[in-house]
């Protein structure tokens, strides 16, 4: 577990944090359940699951990644009814995972409870704010790790990570409680390491999804501006390997008006959340840590009168992409720009990462759309995945795309050289 940062003794760490897991567990709940849910099916009989302390489960306190605030949390009297549902079908609970401070960020470290060791890239941040349910999965230490994503937790740490993500369809999958960020944008996630097990656990959690059906698939050009060259490179190679075996569709230029988005993105959660937390911030301010008190502040400021531009933004952001997906079909665009910064990266560096991935990440989040991603590419050493976006509800359609793709880049010998990162 990396302790770059050094605002916490790493004895006040240690007492937070379940020791060995590439501290990716927090210790409150770890290996027992206070109250164990009868087991009525055996769908997902054998599979570890980990959840992130932001999920109330009976008995239990949410911990959010940050101690105060877990003070001031009672014993949950009920366990979050998508947490529930996987025990009832048959995983074995394993834990509570560490999440980012409040859930408001997308690096994956805590001065509090110290960042999880990304384990196919140890000198990288896991990406957050599930880090701990991305690294728990990893790591193998367990099969499925619960997020939740309301700007990229359940996408972002699974390219920094090398496994899959999901963000579904907003509203399709309950069970968001113990610690609301910012509701219009706030979804139930998972990790995993195979895409048998992302389908078997949406099954569970969404058994009244629309059924599959096939789409075409869409490539575009407004996604590389924001990716590293090699991405960029991979990214070109990778959709005329797809052409071999299915046709593609290239969008026309400025179809998807990323930074736009991102913005509006950024103005909405950002004033959902300080409703919901300013008060607390306001009084508990100083118990958080400083970039994660900054980042507050900044949505602190936003204007009554930047909302309304912003919805009309995001309403003709569902507009575009709808259309996008009836003319073209699922849309596969990079996870992320590049790969996950080093942990002694500086603020500023995080920041600038931060900012290009979510232009890549806000297109689904602002729309409600199911988003997965899976292992693509190895740069340096270290993992980018790649994602395809889908319509709202189709996330059975999406999934089993994101295997078909899957099966396909197995089949290719074009990305060896980018896989080595020559």
């Amino acid at each position: 577990m990396s302790r770059n940062l050094q605002s916490v003794p790493p004895s006040a760490i240690d007492s937070l944090v379940q020791s060995g897991y590439a501290g990716a567990f927090v210790k409150d709940g770890f290996g027992a359940l206070p109250c164990v849910p009868e087991c009525d099916s055996e769908q997902l009989t054998g599979l570890r699951l980990a959840v992130k302390d932001v999920f109330s489960i009976q008995g239990l306190r949410a911990g959010a990644g940050n101690p105060e605030w877990r003070k001031g949390q009672l014993e949950s009297t009920y366990t979050a009814s998508a947490v529930n549902a996987l025990l009832r079908a048959g995983a074995r609970w394993l834990g509570k995972t560490v999440t980012d401070e409040l859930a408001f960020s997308l690096a994956g470290n805590n001065i509090h409870y110290g960042t999880p060791e990304n384990p196919l890239a140890p000198t990288r941040i896991p990406g957050g704010s599930s880090s701990g349910s991305a690294v728990a999965v990893a790591g193998a230490y367990a099969d499925i790790g619960l997020a939740t994503d309301c700007g990229g937790s359940a996408r972002l740490p699974g390219s920094y990570c090398g496994v899959w993500g999901i963000r579904p369809s907003h509203g399709l999958v309950g069970g968001v409680s113990g610690f609301p960020l910012a509701p219009s944008f706030d979804t139930v996630g998972w990790f995993s390491r195979t895409g048998d097990v992302m389908q078997r656990v949406l099954e569970v959690l969404a058994p009244h999804a629309q059924s599959t059906r096939d789409f075409g698939w869409c490539a575009s050009r407004d996604v590389l501006d924001v990716c590293d060259p090699r991405v960029q490179v991979a990214y070109e190679q990778l959709i005329l390997q797809l052409e071999k075996y299915t046709r593609v569709t290239w969008c026309a230029a400025d179809t998807l008006a990323l930074r736009s988005w991102a913005t509006a993105h950024r103005i909405l959660q950002g004033a959902e959340i300080w409703s919901q937390h300013g008060e607390w911030v306001r009084v508990k301010g100083h118990a958080l840590a400083p970039s994660i008190r900054e980042r507050f502040e900044s949505i602190s400021k936003i204007k009554t009168d930047q909302i309304l531009p912003a919805e009309t933004t995001r309403e003709g952001a569902r507009g575009t992409l709808a259309e996008l997906f009836d003319r073209c079909g699922i849309l596969v665009v990079p996870t992320a720009p590049g790969t996950a910064p080093l942990l002694t990266a500086a603020e500023e560096e995080l920041t600038a990462a931060r900012e290009r991935s979510h232009m890549l990440l806000a297109p689904a989040g602002l729309a409600g759309l199911p988003q997965v991603t899976l292992p693509w590419i190895s740069l340096d050493g270290a993992p980018v995945g790649i994602s395809l976006i889908g319509p709202r509800g189709q996330d059975k359609s999406v999934v089993a795309a994101a295997r078909k793709l899957e099966e396909i880049m197995s089949k290719s010998e074009v990305l060896e050289s980018t896989k080595t990162g020559n």
